[in-house]
């Protein structure tokens, strides 16, 4: 008999396994990795939707930015010009009185950009000021009102340049988009 019981745990011997202490081990380190993962992905889906809020109020500026140097580009007169306001007389596609609606003919207008420390609106008006259309909000989520700079100066600008700063999320990753423009057409269009 003691020779097929040596044989047995010959056997046993060669058959190796996971201890209890490895296997606990093991699974320690699987959960360790699995709560890292869940926590990685929650992470991500809270922070979604500020990010998305983001992108979507940096693609808004990029418009206005385009939209704003094409009008100064078009420009011919500016009216009033502050670090938060700008006036100047532009042409713009819509009816000969300046009203909101579209036309093929581009027309004189003058255009006022207003910022705040949240938003700038635009608004369209005659050349002489009468009439001006409703503001419409085109920028989003400013974090400084003051948008425009001059040079020379603001009395006689050759080139205006516009800064959108937007808060960062964390106070360090702030972004800023920023372009600027000279008026093209120095001859100022009758009223």
């Amino acid at each position: 008999m003691s020779a097929r019981i040596r044989r047995a745990f010959k056997r046993a011997a060669c058959e190796r396994g996971f201890t209890i202490a490895e296997l606990l081990i093991g699974a320690m380190m699987g959960l360790i990795i699995i709560g890292a993962a869940t926590m990685v992905f929650t992470a991500g889906m809270r922070a979604q939707p500020g990010l998305s809020q983001r992108d979507n109020a940096i693609s808004q500026a990029r418009w206005a930015m385009e939209r704003l140097t094409r009008e100064l580009r078009q420009g011919s007169l500016v009216s009033s010009a502050s670090a938060n306001q700008l006036s100047f007389v532009t042409y713009v596609h819509s009816p000969s009185t300046c009203a909101a609606g579209y036309s093929n003919t581009a027309n004189p207008c003058r255009v006022t950009y207003t910022c705040t420390t949240t938003s700038c609106t635009r608004t369209v008006a005659k050349p002489d000021g009468s009439s001006p259309q409703t503001p419409v909000t085109v920028v989003n989520g400013l974090s400084n009102p003051n948008v425009f700079t001059y040079s020379p100066s603001s009395t006689a600008p050759s080139y205006i340049g516009a800064t959108f700063v937007f808060a960062g999320q964390n106070g360090s990753d702030a972004i800023t988009v920023s372009d600027g423009a000279t008026l093209r057409n120095p001859a100022t269009p009758s009223s």
